[in-house]
């Protein structure tokens, strides 16, 4: 009883207390008590003060952001959206831009609106007054990023190639064992041109505990092709469409913390569709199982298994394709990073060029700090390919390929967040046959994020 007495008695005292500040402060008084309340949990008392504070004026951006704060502690969601957007109105500076940036970005994911919050943290990061507000915004969104049961990532570059066809670096090819050179004409040779990728990938956490992870997944990816004058003097009747591609897919992952903490085991499945210049060209659908576990203190060892079953359309066969990848990733001392891993794949169908084992090993390697204004990244793929059975010739098709790539991120010219990227490329293939033998050079520019 003395408890609630001794509440009551305070609670009448804060009251005559906020009456008696509204009578006798100035409003730069008054602000500097709201802004003191909201910080020490007084919600109740900066809104009453700011609610004061904006009838006489409500151009005061002030009131507007504190009272933005205190609707949101008090759980009065619209109410904080109200007077956050209404401070991003009066604000006509980057500093009042950016507090008031922040301010909808609390609003909206106190409201559940997640997505629509981290947009409004990208636009925070773009006007911050500085490189230390700039790293908060950008802390706050990672933080809103891992709340948000919804993950979209876009995708967009173009990339000049000396290939764009995939087609052969030689004139001529000696085929079904012949003595004898046949001019390869058209599309069977390479075909230079400009690459224009875009795609879409989306998640939907389903469910999050601290044992199981259950995701919704959906993607969507194109890609065409403009071809130079070079290729159109090669293949006059060959347009860029022909060798364009398209894919969509739905799938369900799921992936399970093991004991210890150290480990997760996940599995996957999907089911998508492809298309080629436009037609349909195979759907399928593909099993998979994955295990991750840190290894040290700075690594990560990964195993995964595919399955994909495919059902071709127009005329392309069937294929079962199971594949294997093993890799292990860390962060030196320096900060640089390091991955390599190694891949078996084994493609099972009644055409010969869909019937055929491949083997890769790949590294990469991650500078910490820059070189000048770039990040540098560098990639190096050895990969065989073999196939028991070729229509060209009777002792079967193999096929050795190096590629190499260097990528430079230019963290300095960010937007929103975003940083472009140059993606240096350049692949070479060894083959016993000469149609299967190609190089292809290229640049790919593209976008992604900084954080």
């Amino acid at each position: 009883m003395r408890r609630r007495i001794s509440l009551t008695l305070a609670a009448f005292i804060l009251a005559a207390a906020q009456a008696s500040a509204q009578a006798v402060l100035s409003p730069e008084q008054m602000r500097e008590l709201a802004g003191q309340a909201v910080l020490q949990g007084q919600a109740g008392l900066a809104y009453d003060l700011t609610g004061a504070l904006i009838d006489r004026d409500d151009t005061d951006l002030d009131a507007h952001l504190i009272r933005s704060r205190a609707a949101r502690n008090l759980g009065r969601n619209e109410d904080a959206l109200t007077h956050a957007r209404r401070a991003w109105a009066l604000s006509d500076e980057d500093p009042a831009k950016y507090a008031s940036a922040l301010a909808m970005a609390q609003a909206l994911s106190s409201s559940g609106r997640r997505t629509a919050a981290q947009l409004w943290l990208r636009r925070a990061v773009q006007i911050a007054p500085n490189e230390a507000l700039k790293a908060r915004a950008a802390e706050d969104f990672r933080y809103v990023r891992r709340q948000n049961p919804w993950s979209t990532a876009l995708r967009f570059s173009i990339a000049p190639s000396s290939n764009i066809n995939n087609g052969s670096r030689n004139e001529t090819s000696e085929l079904f064992g012949l003595p004898f050179q046949f001019a390869l004409e058209g599309e069977a040779r390479a075909l230079s041109g400009v690459e224009i990728s875009t795609g879409l990938s989306m998640r939907y956490r389903l469910a999050n505990t601290d044992r199981k992870r259950t995701d919704l997944l959906f993607g969507l990816s194109y890609r065409t092709y403009v071809l130079s004058d070079d290729a159109k003097d090669i293949a006059p009747d060959a347009e860029g469409s022909d060798f364009a591609t398209g894919s969509v897919f739905v799938g369900l992952q799921e992936d399970y913390a093991l004991p210890g903490g150290r480990a997760r085991l996940g599995w996957d499945a999907r089911l998508g569709r492809t298309w080629y210049a436009g037609n349909p060209l195979l759907s399928y659908t593909r099993l998979g199982a994955n295990y991750r576990r840190v290894a040290g203190d700075n690594g990560m060892l990964s195993l995964s298994l595919n399955r994909e079953g495919q059902n071709g359309e127009n005329g392309r066969q069937d294929a079962t394709i199971w594949s294997a990848q093993l890799g292990y990733g860390m962060s030196l001392a320096s900060g640089d990073t390091v991955s390599l891993s190694t891949s078996f794949l084994n493609s099972h169908s009644d055409a010969d060029y869909l019937d055929y084992t491949q083997r890769a090993i790949s590294a990469r390697y991650g500078l910490a700090n820059p070189i000048g204004p770039a990040q540098l990244e560098f990639g190096l793929t050895l990969s065989e390919k073999r196939h028991e059975v070729s229509s060209l010739t009777a002792d079967g098709r193999d096929e050795r390929s190096i590629s190499v790539s260097v990528t430079a991120a230019l963290p300095e010219i960010d937007f929103y967040g975003f940083i472009p990227t140059i993606t240096l490329n350049a692949e070479r293939t060894e083959a016993n046959i000469d149609l299967y033998e190609t190089e292809n050079f290229g640049i790919q520019l593209g976008i992604r994020s900084a954080f």
